[in-house]
């Protein structure tokens, strides 16, 4: 008798610790974010990578290589930064500045965000940027909408095809007038083998630009001749992941 009661009294002590340790588990663990989202594009060479903004803000003008700080924290060693801190449109700025200065040392000409078409393609990027991220995942198709039907929807199919050169006319069929993308703002993640940190605005924007130049596909289209307009949507989710898309018009 003695000793059936000890055991069920030991079993109810090892069911409440047990129990109390899941429980704990559960509370203390935070979001993982192991890496952006895999992306799902029609291109086999456009960066599988793989987090809504606010008001519109002046493009913000990058720290200086030579103003940062000499000696980073290792990746591995920031502290995650929240979500809350990144800022969609400081980050579309940023994005419209790199790639223009990608064009101006490939001898092509700026891309403008001014004026009612480029406003009416920035609305469109936001707003598959703002899909994307509802989806959880980066492709140019989104709920059966392709990048062609949104520049049609919008009234920029015809308005929107680039002339190259006088030869030929890229048009936003098959996404050529459109990349899209993504990574990861204000912690660590691990693409190519090695530890990577965005810690603000500015290094999310050139995480993006870099890996899209890194491609010939992306390369190709924001480098296209005789592009005039850009249009950048960017959404980041409540854990981080950042969303980008952008589209090009002539």
């Amino acid at each position: 008798m003695v000793n059936k009661a000890f055991l069920s009294l030991a079993a109810v002590v090892l069911f409440a610790v047990f129990g109390t340790g899941i429980f704990v588990g559960m509370q203390v663990g935070g979001p993982d974010v192991s890496g952006p989202p895999a992306a799902e594009t029609t291109e086999a060479d456009e960066p599988a990578a793989t987090a809504t903004p606010v008001a519109p803000a002046s493009t913000p003008t990058p720290t200086p290589a030579s103003e940062q700080d000499s000696d980073p924290e290792p990746a591995g060693e920031r502290e995650s930064i929240p979500a809350r801190e990144f800022n969609g449109a400081n980050i579309s700025s940023y994005i419209v500045q790199y790639v223009n200065d990608a064009r101006a040392d490939d001898g092509r000409e700026e891309l403008s965000t001014e004026g009612t078409t480029a406003g009416t393609v920035r609305r469109m990027a936001q707003r598959h940027a703002d899909s994307m991220a509802e989806a959880g995942r980066v492709n140019h198709t989104i709920d059966g909408v392709t990048s062609a039907d949104r520049y049609e929807n919008n009234g920029l199919f015809q308005t929107c095809g680039v002339n190259v050169n006088g030869n030929y006319v890229v048009s936003p069929d098959n996404d050529d007038l459109e990349v899209v993308g993504g990574t990861v703002a204000g912690d660590t993640y691990t693409e190519d083998g090695t530890e990577q940190f965005n810690a603000d605005d500015a290094a999310v924007a050139r995480a993006l630009v870099d890996g899209w130049l890194s491609t010939r596909g992306a390369q190709s289209k924001l480098l296209i001749p005789d592009a005039g307009r850009i249009g950048v949507g960017v959404t980041v989710n409540n854990r981080g992941v950042v969303y980008a898309t952008v589209n090009l018009c002539s």
